[in-house]
C-alpha cells in the first residue's frame, strides 16, 4: 500500500552539496535525472522519498510553461521559476498519492487554487503510466505534486533512471521507517484559514495535538514561547480526498497516513524560531519534515555518527525530577537519552506514565540543526509508543535551546571583540 505522501521535493542551488549532507541521514541515491531545465537526485530512506532539485544554469525564468500552462517536460516544477536565478534553498513540493487525479485537482480549482500543472498522464514503456498534476497550496511557496500510480510498477517515476546501488547490511541503516509528519510554517492570524483549506481541497480533519489543545484557537504555547500549534490528518477514505487504509475502526494512525501541522507565532512575537523562519525563508513555507524511527536511540547514534548534528535541550531539561520519573517509569536509560539530546514527552494525566491497560503512551523526539546554509528547514526524528500528539513540551524545550544558543554566540562574538580590540590598542605604559 503506497503512503499518501509520495515524495517531498527541494529546490536548492547545489544538488551535491545537499545531497551529501542528507546521506548523513542513511539516505541513499535511489533514482536521478537530467533535464534542459533541471538536476533532479532521487534519494531514499525508510519508505521516505526525497527530491534534490538543481535549477540549470542556463535557466530562462516562464520558460517552464506557457500561456495554457502546458508544461515543457514532466514532473519539473521549480520553486524559483519566475526569478531570474535562484536566492532561497527551500522544501516547497509534498507529493500526495490520490485515488483520482482529475476529481481532487477540480475539487481544487472549483476552491480558487492555482492549477500549476493540469492532470495529464506520464507513460513508461516497461512500467505503465502514472496520472498527476500539481496545485498551489494557500501556504507561502508550497505546492503539491497529486500522483496516482495504480497503473505503474516502476520504482519511482517515469522519466527518473534508478541507480543500481549495493545493498547495504543493517550496520549501514538509521533505521527510519516513514514520514511522521510536515510541519507548515504560516505568519500570525493565518493558520485558521490554511486548515480549512486543506479541509476542503483534500478532506483532511482538525487533530487534537493534545488535552491542551482547542479546536478553534489550537494549542498555545506561552510562557516566553510564543507558538499557536495546530493539526489536521487524513483518517477516512473519502473520495474527494487522499489515498489512505483505513487501519481500524479506532482510527490508529499507521506509516501510510499523513499529519499535517500549521504553526504561528503568537501576535506581538518577534524573537522566536517561527519568526526567524519566516524572515530567512522570506516567507511561509514547510518548516521541518518528521521522521519516524522504531528505535530512536540506535537511529540518533548512527545519524551522529555519520555526521548529523543535532539540537541539544537545556542542561536542566534532564535534572527536573517529573522528567526523571517519566524516564525512570517508562524503563528508558536516562543517561543514553541526555548523551544523545533525545527528549521524552508523555500523553496521559500527570502522574500517570501508563494507560489503563498498562501500556506506556510516550513519544521521544530530537530536533536538527537546519539543513540549509539559512535558518530554515529541518528534520526531526522521533519514535511514538502509542502516542499521538507531538510533544509539546519538548517544543518548549526546543525553543529554549535555541535562544540559550544564540546567547551563547552572541556571548562568544562579544568576547572575540574585546579581544581584538585589546589586541588592536596600543598599550599604556605606567
Amino acid at each position: 500500500m503506497q503512503p499518501v505522501v509520495h515524495h517531498v521535493e527541494m529546490c536548492v542551488r547545489d544538488g551535491r552539496h545537499t545531497l551529501a549532507s542528507l546521506k548523513h541521514y542513511g539516505f541513499r541515491l535511489h533514482a536521478q535525472r537530467v533535464t534542459p531545465f533541471c538536476k533532479q537526485w532521487v534519494i531514499k530512506l525508510g519508505e521516505v522519498f526525497f527530491i534534490i532539485t538543481e535549477r540549470q544554469k542556463n535557466y530562462v525564468k516562464h520558460s517552464i510553461w506557457n500561456e495554457n500552462t502546458v508544461r515543457a517536460e514532466p514532473w519539473t516544477v521549480l520553486c524559483c521559476e519566475s526569478q531570474s536565478a535562484h536566492e532561497v534553498d527551500t522544501v516547497f513540493n509534498v507529493s500526495f498519492c490520490v485515488k483520482n487525479v482529475k476529481n481532487v485537482t477540480g475539487r481544487v480549482r472549483s476552491l480558487g487554487a492555482s492549477v500549476i500543472q493540469p492532470p495529464t498522464s506520464v507513460k513508461d514503456e516497461k512500467n505503465g503510466h502514472v496520472s498527476y498534476s500539481i496545485v498551489r497550496s494557500c501556504c507561502g511557496n508550497v505546492v503539491h505534486t497529486l500522483i496516482n500510480k495504480d497503473d505503474y510498477t516502476g520504482s519511482f517515476l517515469p522519466g527518473f533512471e534508478t541507480v543500481d546501488t549495493i545493498i547495504e547490511d543493517s550496520s549501514e541503516t538509521t533505521g527510519v521507517t516513514h514520514i511522521d509528519h510536515v510541519t507548515l510554517a504560516c505568519s500570525p492570524g493565518h493558520s485558521s484559514s490554511i486548515i480549512s483549506w486543506y479541509e476542503s481541497c483534500f478532506g483532511m480533519q482538525r487533530f487534537s495535538i493534545s488535552r491542551n489543545d482547542d479546536n478553534d484557537e489550537g494549542l498555545i504555547l506561552a510562557d516566553g514561547v510564543g507558538l499557536r500549534l495546530k493539526a489536521m490528518e487524513y483518517w477516512m477514505c473519502s473520495e474527494i480526498g487522499l489515498m489512505y487504509p483505513v487501519s481500524s475502526k479506532h482510527r490508529q494512525r499507521n506509516s501510510n497516513g499523513v499529519m499535517l501541522v500549521v504553526v504561528e507565532s503568537l501576535p506581538g512575537q518577534t524573537n522566536c524560531n517561527v519568526e526567524t523562519y519566516l524572515r530567512e525563508h522570506e516567507g511561509p513555507g514547510v518548516e521541518h519534515v518528521a521522521l519516524n524511527t522504531p528505535k530512536i536511540v540506535e537511529t540518533v547514534s548512527k545519524m551522529i555518527s555519520l555526521g548529523v548534528k543535532f539540537r541539544q535541550p537545556p542542561a536542566a531539561y534532564y535534572n527536573e525530577l517529573k522528567k526523571v520519573r517519566e524516564i525512570q517509569e517508562i524503563g528508558e536509560d536516562l543517561t543514553e537519552l541526555e548523551k544523545l539530546g533525545i527528549l521524552l514527552d508523555n500523553e496521559v494525566e500527570p502522574g500517570k506514565i501508563k494507560e489503563k491497560d498498562g501500556s506506556p503512551k510516550y513519544l521521544m523526539q530530537i530536533f536538527a540543526h537546519p539543513l540549509f546554509s539559512r535558518k530554515t528547514f529541518f528534520i526531526e526524528v522521533i519514535e511514538r509508543s502509542g502516542a499521538r500528539g507531538l510533544g509539546s513540551g519538548n517544543i518548549i524545550a526546543l525553543v529554549r535551546s535555541v535562544r540559550e544558543e544564540e546567547k551563547r554566540k552572541m556571548a562568544e562574538a562579544k568576547q572575540k571583540t574585546m579581544n581584538e580590540e585589546d589586541i588592536s590598542s596600543p598599550r599604556r605604559l605606567c
